[in-house]
Parts: structure tokens; sequence; C-alpha cells
């Protein structure tokens, strides 16, 4: 898939051409069958040492030697566990680590349907489809499939505007109740916490492994659109007044072509800390990729099941053959597209059946780090455009409607959202439009 974007590149910014990865190179999302290892270590999993290493069954220590021989395995990490294996008075060797992280990713879930998954890192030059098969037919797999990638649904803006999305969903003349105890959770490139327009919005941001700067400055912008201070004297306004709590998922430095993809452990254990939060109502997705994924399509559901209103980007691929993105894609989830000032669909805004509803996502002026980085010459604050900007005008929205009615479930939200959408002049047919969805979003109903 080829796209078309401009790139802050040191100190200038140029347009270049990219090719989408679809997936992660060598990256493999493996789930490991409960029955596989039950009989090792049982329950006392935080007792695990090498011997347990030595007694795994042939079907897992077979898989993993294979791997280590003919597929250059670089790493196994158990996704889910929170519990350390160098345990006892002697260290466990790297090697039995490897060994060990799929007896550790069924003894140390969470949920027993998040039991057994690991991803497996190994030479992109080594996967190959008779490796594919190989390990599919393991009889300790249940399956293995490749790490989807996932990448931001925004590009840069020079031109600096007034906030007409705002004006666009009907924020002035809506009776907005005060949103202080409502959650949103932002999973993105973290967040500047010291932004004036932001200082006492982000609740929390987590970063383990990364660094606590957002260096692209995406999910600063993004945070800015849902939540900057109203009547602070400086800045923008946020559609609500709600609290951020954020988690960075992508990685300090870009992929070999050049782009920022997610780093798939960080991604898949946010998705799993925001399930158990009683903190967080809504989740804002600014992001997406072409493959879909079981695991993440599992992790969706079991959010649905804990009543969290999804919402994600549709993408900004449509002039590049207009595919089917995730996680937008899957039946739990708010798909959002983008329309322009004119309320018109932006010309990047992908469409499709799934799409839900429509916000303002062209040249739309939000927060940006106020340092800039290798990767953003821009700072304080920028238009920019994208499904990227709709997505959070829509999660704001959501995040109000919980604020005056705290007893609604997700699934009562999100049809809210869409019944009271405003019909846009280019939805001539009756009903749902594949390019609109039920229409744009509009505060003053929805609130109503």
């Amino acid at each position: 898939m080829i796209r078309t974007s401009e790139y802050p590149v040191g100190r200038r910014s140029v347009v270049q051409k990219t090719k989408r990865m679809e997936f992660l190179p060598g990256q493999m999302i493996l789930r490991v069958r409960d029955e596989a290892v039950t009989a090792v270590a049982g329950a006392q999993a935080l007792r695990m040492t090498a011997s347990d290493a030595k007694r795994l069954p042939e079907t897992i220590s077979g898989l993993v030697g294979y791997l280590e021989r003919n597929a250059g395995l670089k790493s196994v990490n158990p996704v889910f566990s929170k519990r350390r294996m160098a345990l006892g008075r002697a260290s466990v060797s790297r090697k039995d680590r490897q060994r060990l992280a799929p007896l550790t990713a069924v003894h140390d879930a969470p949920h027993r349907s998040l039991s057994g998954f690991t991803i497996v890192r190994l030479d992109p030059k080594c996967v190959t489809p008779s490796l594919m098969k190989t390990m599919r037919q393991s009889r300790g797999i249940e399956y293995v499939e490749p790490a989807p990638a996932r990448w931001l649904a925004a590009s840069a803006d020079p031109k600096i505007n007034l906030q007409w999305g705002l004006r666009a969903i009907d924020w002035f003349r809506a009776r907005r109740p005060r949103a202080g105890f409502v959650n949103v959770a932002v999973l993105d490139t973290g967040i500047d916490r010291n932004h004036p327009d932001l200082k006492t919005s982000v609740y929390e941001h987590h970063h383990p492994g990364l660094s606590g700067r957002d260096l692209l400055g995406h999910g600063t912008h993004v945070a800015g659109i849902i939540a900057a201070i109203v009547n602070n004297g400086v800045g923008i306004a946020g559609v609500a007044d709600c609290w951020i709590e954020a988690w960075k998922i992508f990685d300090d430095e870009p992929a070999s072509d050049g782009e920022f993809y997610v780093n798939m452990d960080c991604y898949l254990q946010a998705l799993e800390e925001v399930r158990v939060s009683d903190d967080v109502w809504v989740v804002n997705l600014s992001l997406g990729g072409t493959a879909s994924s079981r695991t993440e399509a599992l992790l969706f559901r079991m959010l649905e099941e804990a009543d969290k209103v999804v919402v994600a980007a549709m993408g900004n691929e449509h002039a590049e053959g207009n595919p089917t993105e995730y996680p937008a894609a899957y039946d739990s989830v708010l798909a959002i597209g983008s329309v322009n000032e004119a309320l018109r669909r932006s010309r990047f805004s992908n469409t499709g059946d799934h799409i839900d509803v429509v916000a303002p996502g062209s040249n739309i002026l939000s927060t940006l780090p106020t340092r800039s980085s290798d990767y953003l010459d821009e700072t304080d604050y920028a238009s920019w455009s994208g499904t990227s900007m709709a997505t959070p005008h829509v999660a704001g929205a959501a995040a109000l409607i919980l604020a005056k009615h705290s007893d609604w479930s997700a699934k009562r939200v999100k049809n809210r959202l869409r019944r009271t959408a405003a019909r846009v002049p280019m939805m001539r047919a009756k009903g749902k439009s594949s390019a609109y969805g039920w229409g744009l979003i509009n505060l003053k109903k929805a609130l109503a």
C-alpha cells in the first residue's frame, strides 16, 4: 500500500512515498495450549526455575529449540505476565527464560481468555511459509499469527485554523456537563504532561520500557482535542473537561522503512490494563492497519464485555485503495471517519460499511509538545489532519454523555452517538452511508 504523507525529518519537512508494512517483521503472536504445560510447575508459577525448563513437554521445548536452530530466535515474551522469572537464589539463563516463557504465559495469565499468549521475535529472513507451517502443526500451539502492523492515522498541515471542529459538532450550543470523573484512555505516542493546556488534564502516563516523551506529537495532539483545558486564558478548548489516562505504545525509534509502528507488547498489554481498569470508561485509538488479528479481536471483545466505549480511526488511505483497517473494523469498535470544513468527506478518509459516524478531521488545531525532537519540528500548537483527529472528537463526546448518564452502558452510549448524528449534505440516500456512517456527531442533540 503506497501512501503519500508529510513527515518532519530533522529540522525540515519532506514529502515522501512510503509503503506501509502489513505485519511487523519477524514478530509472531503465538498462543500456547493450556494442556501443553499444565503438568509443569502447576499454579506455582513464581517458583519456576531452570529445572522446570528441562521438564517442559517436547511439544513446547522442541518448538523453541527448532526456532533457536532454524529461525534466529531472539526472544519469547509472555504478553500478559506481570511477574519475573529470575527466581530463587540462582538466576534463570536467557535460554531457559525463552523456554519458560510459554509456561509463564499460561500460569500467570490475568484472565483465562488471555492464557498462553506470547510474542516470538525471529530473524525476519527466516520467516518462510515452511516455518509457519511447522509452527502451526505443533500440538502444543493453539494458533500462531504474524503480528499486525498498526500506524498513526494523521499527517501534519502547516495551516493553522481556528477550532472550526467545535462549531461543526454543535459544541458551543450544547449543555455540557462537568466530566471530571470520566477517564478517557489514549493509547498513542505519549503525551507532553507539561503542556500548559494539558497540565491538569492528564491523570496518568504509562510508558513501560519507553521514554516518557512524546517525540512525534501525535498523542499530545489527540489529547488536546479531547481534553485541553477550557477557559484557562491560553491555547484551545478540548471537547470535554475529562481526565486523560495515557499509554505510550509506539517505539521511540522508527522501523527500517522510516515509519513508526506500535510496540506490540506495549499495545496488547495496554489493552488488557484498560480492560481491568475501573477508572477508564472510554478508549481512543487513533491508529490502524490493514491486517486483522485473532488476538487483537479477542481483546476488543473483552473490552466490550468490560463495558468500555472504544472508538477507532477509519484510516487515511482512501486514495491508495481505500483498504479496510483494524481495529476500526471490529464489530465492537465505533469506527470514525473524517469530514472537512465544508462537511464533506475528507479526501483521505477511508470509507466502508463498518463506518459508524464522522467528525471533524481536516486542519484541526490542537496541542503539540513544547519541545521539538528529531521527528517533530512544530511545537505548542498546530493544525493537523487525519481520521486520528476525528476520532478524539467522538471520544470526548462519549465522555460527556457518560458524565450526564453515568449509569449508561457502552452500547447505549454508542447508539446515542449514532442516533443523534446529523445528516450532512452529501448524504443523499436515506439511512447509513458508507462514507459518513449515520452522519456527523452532534453534541447538542446527544446531550439533550
